[in-house]
């Protein structure tokens, strides 16, 4: 029997679950940003729903701009500790922060080069 894992992002625009089991999608939604959940119990209920639904405890995987969202679930206490339940477990991941390389200007052209050193080709 394969894990079931849920895998949250929450962000200001909305927020996004998918469920998986092993590598198989089971459910992709798309919810409303945090902010406007009125019950602090929401997303512990869903999880909590879900696994007696899947009769398997569940992993959690969250991502979230803000702090505050996973504490205003429950999902982790006001530190930022992951919460772990009978139904779930919890694990808090941040996301990397993406950032475009730097060049170096007015010099010339070098993206072929850049494409040379990506190949793995025999050394002399």
């Amino acid at each position: 029997m394969s894990e079931y894992t849920v895998t949250m992002s929450l962000s200001p625009a909305r927020s996004r679950i998918l469920v998986t089991a092993g590598v198989d999608e089971m459910v992709r939604t798309v919810l409303p940003q945090w902010r406007q959940v009125r019950h602090e119990r929401a997303a512990r209920s869903f999880l909590e729903s879900l696994a007696l639904w899947l009769d398997r405890p569940l992993r959690v995987v969250v991502s979230a701009d803000e702090a505050d969202a996973t504490s205003f679930f429950g999902l982790t206490d006001d530190i930022g500790n992951p919460q772990r339940s009978v139904y779930y477990a919890v694990d808090v991941i941040e996301r990397p922060v993406r950032r475009r390389p730097k060049r170096i200007p007015g010099v010339a052209d070098f993206r072929d080069l850049r494409q040379l050193s990506l190949i793995d080709g025999e050394r002399r």
